[in-house]
């Protein structure tokens, strides 16, 4: 058993959510705990799952005392389940765990350098190797959002090209206290992207200079077992019953709701809207299709009787 004293504070919460993980979970609570910083919590938040993750969760929670694992009694869909592990977290930086990745043993202590040296740092996260199900390299990128520019929005202008790619900083370290000023993740498709969008308008970004993230591709990763627009945004929220969602226009409206909800100058946000005004050049095309599918369902207007 781990000789960590619950009675000295964690300065990470490791927040790992899951569902029906049992073929990577192992793997990934055991790349956190080899972590050469010791002084984190682990916190699992199982979404109902009906695999052996249970058997697994408990397996490591009684082996290692920084580990609590708590369990939705039904699947409330990933965007509750990854947010709950914000509420439970104690510490003062915070970092999400995908149930199927792997961290290297410096990651975290890697970014906290950078986090206790450089008070204007929001978020920090390290350049990502994709993995193979057996855990063999693929590739590594850069993901380039790295903005330590002064003004929130040159940081937001900046992101706004990179939009579209993967949001691998979404599991970076964070400062607990500005994550909780966000709207977090959002249950609809690609909220991870206004999430680190909100980020840079709170504080810079730091991109390490060494790959310490490894990032599984396999079958059943969501956007892989979520191909279309209507399952993901069912894996956001289960509850919803509605028609494939107008997710380029919701974008355009949670992108508004945070610059308009960022501590900022007014002519900050006047600066980012400006910028938004740009970027939304570059997806009409899926705009104006979402409207073309959204009128088509429309009842004809009948006029007065």
């Amino acid at each position: 058993m781990n000789d960590f004293s619950p009675t000295q504070a964690p300065l990470v919460s490791v927040g790992i959510p899951v569902y029906n993980g049992e073929r990577y979970l192992a793997q990934a609570i055991e790349s956190v705990l080899n972590q050469h910083y010791d002084r984190l919590e682990v916190i699992i938040s199982d979404n109902a799952s009906t695999d052996n993750t249970p058997d697994i969760c408990q397996h490591y929670a009684r082996r290692d005392r920084r580990i609590r694992y708590t369990r939705n009694a039904r699947n409330m869909g990933a965007a509750f389940n990854y947010n709950r592990l914000v509420d439970l977290a104690r510490a003062p930086y915070f970092k999400w765990m995908a149930h199927d990745d792997v961290c290297a043993p410096t990651l975290i202590g890697s970014c906290l350098d950078v986090l206790e040296q450089e008070p204007a740092v929001a978020l920090c996260y390290a350049p990502t190797t994709f993995i193979d199900k057996g855990g063999s390299p693929i590739r590594t990128i850069r993901d380039g959002f790295h903005f330590r520019d002064h003004r929130p929005s040159e940081r937001f202008r900046r992101f706004l090209p990179l939009a579209r790619g993967w949001m691998n900083p979404v599991f970076g370290v964070y400062r607990t206290d500005v994550l909780r000023q966000t709207q977090r993740i959002g249950s609809y498709p690609s909220s991870d992207m206004i999430l680190i969008a909100d980020i840079t308008l709170r504080g810079e970004v730091h991109e390490l200079s060494e790959s310490l993230f490894f990032r599984r591709e396999h079958q059943h990763m969501s956007v892989r077992a979520n191909p279309s627009m209507l399952e993901r945004q069912r894996w956001f929220d289960p509850t919803y019953r509605g028609r494939a969602p107008m997710v380029h226009w919701r974008w355009v409206a949670e992108f508004l709701r945070i610059i308009h909800r960022a501590p900022v100058a007014l002519s900050e946000k006047a600066q980012c809207v400006l910028a938004l005004t740009r970027w939304l050049k570059w997806t009409r095309r899926e705009l104006v299709g979402e409207m073309i599918v959204a009128a088509r369902h429309v009842p004809a207007f009948r006029g007065k009787r």
